[in-house]
């Protein structure tokens, strides 16, 4: 019998349909990275408050680091016994570490925890869609800017309408897309809400402090009502709602690839990377990754949905209903970074076909709104001008003419109001270039707000506060070249990293600004007594490094010191969370380039050894 960790209550084991039937394992171990996180932070907390000893604290966070690691190197036994993630790490921990692995669960629920795991994920899920917009966005505009002397004629009912820039036509997705990462980034906000402490339901009679699980979880608010936060999946379904509209929009996108890539058409050629040929005709190129995009934009329709109705009738608070939530997010996840993988692979090796284009604007009368404007601007009511261009129109369709075909006389014919000036009018090139209100197609008009766009996609602000082009929070930027310390603090045979609480999320190497007057030297100290806590004592330079790609905040000179230190550093200043490591225990992700700089620490500890 499968003693379960819950089991207590009962008499009887669990039947062998109902543990193949209810365990999500299978599919939540994904979020296991996640559910390891919180954890260790969950734990720190109660050491802080008391509730647990530091060295039970530190027992358990070792343990959850070796479990780690052992998912991460495929050594883990995921069992189904043990229902969900959250069992499976406890159970193994105890396994481990004895009895004190069951004190971890002291003051949470598996309710509260799958809440927290869920929002980590999504926080992270939405920082790299986000960052894969503005790729395409990128791509887009690179597209624009190439062609912007190309004429296409532009639709509605896919009929011809009106000739337009091929480039006003790639920036009107270029907007789509831009909302779609303007969504993402609002939705952020309410994913980035500590759910951690609810308890089951109720909260806890522990004296638990949320707002520091918060600080070193990087959560920016902490949820206010227990009962809402292990019953919310809203933040969830708005997720999915967001990708839902942008799969609509590459799919409508993918929709005029395949429609304008056709013999019918013939306004574009695709990329060959992104073609398939048939097994059967040897001519054929299908346009198949934007089929598949239309395709798969059914799937996250498919999932949006599944979570309305899967939300719809339940009561507060949290049901076993609300397990069937994680497959639907993690399908429309891998969905959407596939789909903006292709894109942005896709979009920069498009290629208009210049003739074909041309030949489409002699055909369908794509000048009669500018022969109407026309009459309008010499005094004629444009509903009556409508009426007459629209004759006008009859009659070079009856006798097979284009516009710009009809002699001055035959157009005369329709109205004493058409002069010479009228040819001006009805050449496509020129009526583009007409379109000048704000927004309009005009070239002069297109050139400007490519210029608009990449002011917003490039600007930086030196030395001021402004909204991370990531995640939508306020960010610091400096001056770019900034002299900066970094310091490699020993503590017997195991050194220092320190996760800070800022953006990007990871492990780093202490360190920070050199101030006015002062020396990297005594800037090195200062910065590892605020992160740390500890009295260092320094013992040689490392290096200086220098990489203008190496920080999004244009930390761009580096010097790096080794440093000597005993006692039990504390995370301070803005780090959210502090750990002793050794080469082959690294955690991550590193930011920036501090592995490039580790990997240097310890070739260089190897050949000091050696010597």
């Amino acid at each position: 019998m499968n003693k379960k960790l819950w089991g207590g209550r009962f008499l009887k084991p669990i039947d062998n349909v109902m543990e193949s039937f209810s365990e999500s394992i299978s599919f939540d171990k994904r979020l296991y990275e996640y559910d390891i996180e919180g954890s260790i932070v969950h734990a720190q907390m109660l050491a802080k408050q008391g509730i647990i000893t530091e060295g039970e604290a530190d027992k358990i966070i070792e343990g959850l680091r070796k479990i780690k690691h052992m998912i991460d190197d495929g050594e883990f036994e995921f069992r189904v016994e043990d229902e969900d993630i959250h069992m499976n790490i406890e159970r193994k921990l105890i396994e481990l570490i004895g009895k004190t692995g069951g004190k971890l669960h002291t003051a949470r629920s598996r309710n509260d925890q799958i809440a927290l795991d869920i929002r980590l994920l999504l926080r992270d899920a939405t920082l790299e869609i986000v960052d894969k917009l503005d790729d395409l966005l990128r791509a887009i505009v690179g597209l624009s800017k190439e062609y912007t002397n190309i004429v296409m004629p532009g639709f509605t009912h896919l009929q011809h309408a009106q000739p337009v820039l091929f480039s006003h036509y790639l920036l009107a997705y270029y907007e789509k897309f831009k909302r779609d990462k303007d969504r993402f980034r609002e939705t952020l906000k309410r994913i980035d809400i500590l759910p951690l402490g609810s308890g089951a339901l109720a909260g806890t009679s522990f004296p638990i402090d949320r707002r520091y699980v918060a600080e070193q979880l990087g959560f920016s608010k902490i949820s206010r009502n227990s009962m809402d936060a292990v019953s919310d999946r809203d933040f969830a379904i708005e997720f999915l709602n967001d990708i839902a509209i942008f799969a609509m929009h590459a799919s409508r996108f993918a929709e005029e690839m395949v429609i304008f890539s056709s013999q019918e058409f013939d306004f574009v050629e695709l990329p060959d990377e992104f073609c398939t040929g048939s097994s059967i005709m040897p001519q054929k190129k299908n346009p198949d990754a934007m089929e598949l995009i239309r395709g798969k934009t059914a799937r996250v329709y498919g999932n949006l949905v599944q979570m309305l109705v899967l939300m719809k009738g339940l009561p507060l608070t949290y049901n076993r209903d609300m397990q069937e939530d994680k497959e639907s997010l993690f399908d429309s996840i891998d969905t959407i970074n596939g789909i903006l993988d292709v894109l942005i692979g896709f979009v920069p090796k498009i290629k208009p076909k210049e003739e074909s284009l041309k030949r489409a604007l002699e055909r369908g009368f794509i000048t009669a709104t500018d022969l109407a404007d026309y009459l309008t601007r010499k005094g004629m009511p444009f509903r009556e001008a409508h009426k007459v261009v629209g004759e006008v129109v009859a009659y070079a369709e009856k006798n097979d003419k284009k516009l710009n075909e009809l002699s001055i006389d035959e157009l005369r014919n329709f109205s004493e109001l058409i002069g010479s000036d009228v040819l001006s009018v009805l050449h496509h090139e020129k009526a583009v270039n007409s379109r000048t209100s704000y927004g309009g197609t005009a070239k002069d008009n297109v050139i400007k707000i490519i210029e608009e766009i990449e002011n917003e996609l490039n600007t930086r602000e030196d030395g001021k506060s402004i909204e991370c082009p990531r995640c939508g929070y306020p960010v610091k930027v400096y001056r770019n070249p900034t002299p900066t310390v970094d310091i490699i603090i020993k503590v017997k045979d195991k050194i220092i990293l320190i996760r800070r609480k800022n953006e990007p999320y990871g492990w780093a190497i202490p360190g920070g600004y050199i101030d006015y007057g002062e020396s990297a030297e005594s800037a090195a100290v200062r910065e590892a007594k605020e992160e740390t806590s500890l009295d260092v004592e320094l013992k040689g330079l490392l290096g200086v490094y220098s990489n203008p790609e190496r920080d999004p905040r244009s930390h761009t000179i580096t010097t790096v010191f080794i440093a000597q230190a005993d006692g039990r550093p504390k995370a301070g200043d803005d780090a959210k969370e502090i750990g002793l490591f050794d080469e082959n225990d690294l955690p991550q992700p590193i930011v920036f380039d501090h592995s490039r700089i580790l990997m240097d620490f310890f070739e260089r500890q190897k050949n000091v050894y050696r010597d």
